[in-house]
């Protein structure tokens, strides 16, 4: 029994050492390739590992799939808008349907080598194909809220400023290339270079704060341009309208934070009551059982 135990992991370890030698061959050869590509806009591992198999698949199944997962394209094309990403949906789909056929194909080996039932290799497959789709869709949604808290997070700061700035005697326009020459790189202060930029072409400020606004996703900010939008309307500075807004922008942040810790113990009940309650009760019954075991008592339950 031990013999075929060894067999199997010197099995197993030696399709892992082949398949890391020849996915780090991959990435050595291609590694120049992804370094000249969008270097401001960095993909994720799962794109920029496999750009050529995933412009075939692509260009193979790319639109039936999004005509397939209509609804899902939607969700997908939002998040990618979120996180600034250089992606559509098909990009999307092609990278979900590559992961799914390599983890799935290395599950499957995997299981071949453990000689594994067929039934229990054909659920192991299917577990693997499908966690390999989700991982590239999850990661897009990851970096969307990961960007949209950094904003978040700058936002009020950067207001205050423009609205200083403007206080102090600068027009919209060159309030937002203050802030953006003197910030350090970010996702905001990506945004407002875009805004800035639709500024300098020509755009209406008004025009130019929505289209920041539908490009962020964030609530926040859709109501500080609506406070513009009616202020500019109303004839009312849009100093103080800039500045009464980013106190509300703080009352958010601190309010979700309060939610947050207010959930927090709800939240410990799960690993409380998965991990650490069953730990207590075997160190607490356990003992009782094998002193009850011992002294003849146990015909008595």
């Amino acid at each position: 029994m031990d013999e075929q135990i060894y067999a199997t992991l010197a099995r197993v370890l030696s399709f892992l050492a082949v398949f890391l030698l020849v996915l780090g061959g991959k990435f050595f050869f291609t590694a120049k390739k992804r370094e000249n590509l969008r270097k401001d806009l960095p993909l994720p591992f799962t794109f920029s590992g496999f750009p050529n198999e995933i412009k075939i698949l692509k260009d193979t199944f790319g639109s039936g799939l999004k005509d397939l997962f209509g609804t899902k394209s939607e969700t997908v094309a939002a998040d990618i808008k979120r996180a600034a990403l250089p992606l559509d949906p098909e990009d999307v789909f092609a990278c979900q349907l590559l992961w799914a056929v390599l983890l799935g194909v290395c599950g499957a080996v995997v299981l071949l080598l453990l000689e594994t039932d067929p039934p229990y290799m054909l659920g192991g497959v299917l577990i693997f194909g499908f966690t390999g789709w989700l991982i590239p869709a999850v990661q897009i949604q990851n970096l969307a809220e990961a960007r949209q808290n950094s904003i978040r997070r700058a936002l009020p700061f950067a207001i205050d400023l423009i609205s200083s700035a403007m206080a102090a005697g600068l027009d919209f326009s060159a309030a937002v290339r203050y802030y953006v020459e003197r910030s350090l790189p970010a996702p905001l202060t990506q945004e407002f270079g875009i805004t800035l930029k639709m500024l300098e072409l020509g755009s209406n400020r008004n025009d130019a704060l929505k289209a920041m606004a539908d490009r962020l996703g964030i609530d926040e900010f859709r109501s500080l341009v609506n406070a513009v939008v009616q202020g500019t309307e109303m004839g009312s500075s849009i100093t103080e309208t800039l500045r009464i807004n980013a106190e509300e922008i703080r009352r958010v942040r601190v309010a979700a934070a309060e939610r947050r810790a207010q959930r927090a113990p709800s939240l410990m009940m799960i690993p409380m009551a998965l991990f650490i309650m069953p730990s207590v009760f075997i160190i607490i019954f356990v003992p009782i059982y094998l002193r009850v075991q011992s002294s003849g008592m146990a015909g008595l339950f």
